[in-house]
């Protein structure tokens, strides 16, 4: 090609390319056949680039002749110095790079979408722990409102039934009769409450002691044997002769004997047999089983029984009697059964054929429970659980080692949003605030924040860019950078995670969720400093 832009020569493969003879092509401006691709230099840009001689490689698009399919290339060239035959010219090479340039696409595009999919399972899974807090807070606050006036009746009522019998009237005597156990049930399902918002919560409080499982098996049945007697069902035992010493908690050991005995009493018809097993099942841990002749538990069900609320059958069944026959409960008898069981290190789980029509084929329990606990125990519900003590532990361990608070720099001209957000964050972090894209760009710079939190509407330069130009520059590139907007739609969020974005925080926000993206960022940046 002429230092003019016209062409004076064409190899084969290039004529192929531009699908036109090279004689037709000769003397033809190259600007006519040869464009940039958006977003990247212009030709002129490139043309000029060219005749400095500092073009080393950049993408353009070739428009064959006769409306053919355009062309993506990879353009490099050299100068050709002229003589006195010659002037000068310049060699273009041409690499054509359309396949790979749309798998590239495919592929940004699934990312693209991947992303997103992230973006919105982690806010999903943000938004279920949420309404998992708030539905355990409530039943924990109304749980203990419940206890306050059931304290007074079940006390005044057990005061007037051991003391007063002989100065009342019999009829009001067994009225006070009936009150007290009233007292008693509605005080269970109150306590079961409890118990399943301390196992959700991993706070369930244990008093360890040496337990004899076979006589804490029998006094419980003997409890329930009103009930029993009542149905004419037996209880069947089998214990080993063995050695059954087990430290643990004695009455949740007998709260878990006591709500499987309870249920095979609901489920099994009169007069048949419970049978309960306990021994070694090798040189490790206990083996109980608990089998009843009931009405099964259908193998739809069986993976759901031990979820808190999850009760088998119609809700219009619902009794709390022990003894009736189908008498549903709460639905919380086998999910504390199951968080007593795995807080002592054991496992449960359930075998039945399923429900059979005029048939009785029977459930069986099975336990399994370690002769020596596999945790530490601890008897202070004031006291973090684990899991909580290293989810803070994480969120601390940057602050300590980096011995001051991260950073966070917000760029967002949303002046109430940014205050909500510096309130939440203010004792673990530093914040600086930037209310349009020139100043957020100049204090990134001069501040090096720990993350970057932006808007992707700002005055002047968008949100979008500000990213490109952090993700650009080798003092900013590492740093987070989560947008930080009300907007949500798809485009939206494509953009964000186009420009370079690390995620995405909705408007308006949860503080939790704020938190704890932060955190997740900031780890995960640690992470790879840790790797590189």
């Amino acid at each position: 090609m002429r230092t003019d832009g016209t062409v004076y020569y064409l190899n084969a493969c290039a004529s192929q390319m531009f699908n036109i003879p090279a004689s037709q092509l000769e003397g033809k401006p190259i600007c006519s056949y040869v464009s940039e691709v958006n977003g990247e230099r212009s030709w002129e840009e490139i043309f000029t680039l060219m005749l400095k001689q500092e073009l080393c490689k950049t993408n353009v698009i070739i428009h064959p002749h006769e409306n053919n399919e355009d062309i993506i290339c990879e353009l490099s060239s050299f100068f050709v110095p002229g003589n006195k035959d010659y002037p000068d010219s310049l060699a273009l090479i041409f690499r054509n790079i359309t396949q790979q340039t749309r798998i590239d696409e495919q592929i940004e595009k699934k990312n693209l979408e991947m992303a997103k999919m992230n973006s919105e399972l982690i806010r999903s899974n943000a938004e279920l722990k949420r309404v998992s807090e708030m539905k355990s807070n409530f039943l924990s606050i109304a749980s203990h409102e419940l206890k306050t006036p059931l304290t007074s009746i079940k006390g005044y009522s057990d005061i007037i039934i051991d003391n007063m019998k002989e100065k009342i009237d019999s009829g009001v005597y067994r009225m006070i009769e009936s009150i007290n156990r009233a007292a008693d049930r509605l005080h269970r399902v109150v306590n079961n409450i409890l118990d399943v918002t301390r196992i959700e919560q991993k706070r369930l409080r244990l008093k360890p002691e040496m337990i004899d499982l076979g006589v804490v098996a029998k006094d419980c049945i003997d409890e329930l044997s009103q009930f029993s007697l009542k149905r004419g069902i037996t209880f069947n035992c089998t214990f080993d002769k063995g050695d059954l010493q087990f430290y643990g908690d004695k009455m949740k050991m007998q709260q878990v004997f006591t709500n499987l005995f309870s249920n095979a009493l609901k489920y099994s018809p009169d007069g048949s047999v419970v049978e309960v097993s306990i021994g070694k099942q090798n040189q490790k841990r206990f083996h109980i089983i608990v089998r009843d002749h009931g009405i099964g538990i259908d193998k739809s069900e069986q993976k759901n029984i031990f979820d808190a609320f999850y009760e088998v059958g119609s809700a219009t069944r619902h009794s709390t009697d022990f003894s009736k026959f189908m008498g549903g409960g709460t639905g919380l008898g086998l999910s504390i059964v199951k968080g007593i069981v795995e807080r002592h290190g054991g496992k449960i789980w359930v075998e039945s054929e399923g429900v059979k029509e005029n048939s009785f084929p029977g459930s069986e329990f099975h336990i399994t429970l370690p002769f020596k606990a596999e945790i530490s125990w601890d008897d202070d519900e004031t006291k973090f659980s684990s899991i909580e003590k290293e989810d803070e532990l994480n969120e601390q361990e940057i602050s300590l080692q980096t011995e001051v608070k991260p950073t966070i720099l917000f760029i967002d001209s949303d002046r109430e949003a940014v205050e909500i957000a510096r309130m939440v964050l203010e004792n673990a972090f530093e914040t600086i605030v930037a209310e349009s894209g020139e100043v957020g760009l100049s204090l990134a710079f001069q501040h090096h924040p720990s993350l970057i939190l932006m808007d992707s509407y700002l005055p002047g330069i968008d949100g979008y860019r500000v990213c490109r130009i952090l993700r650009s520059q080798d003092e900013t590139r590492d740093i987070p950078v989560a947008f930080f907007s009300a907007g949500t739609q798809n485009d939206e969020i494509q953009k964000c995670f186009a420009c370079g974005a690390d995620d995405f925080i909705v408007k308006p926000f949860s503080g939790r969720e704020l938190v704890d993206k932060i955190w997740r960022l900031l780890m995960k940046k640690k992470e790879e400093e840790t790797f590189k």
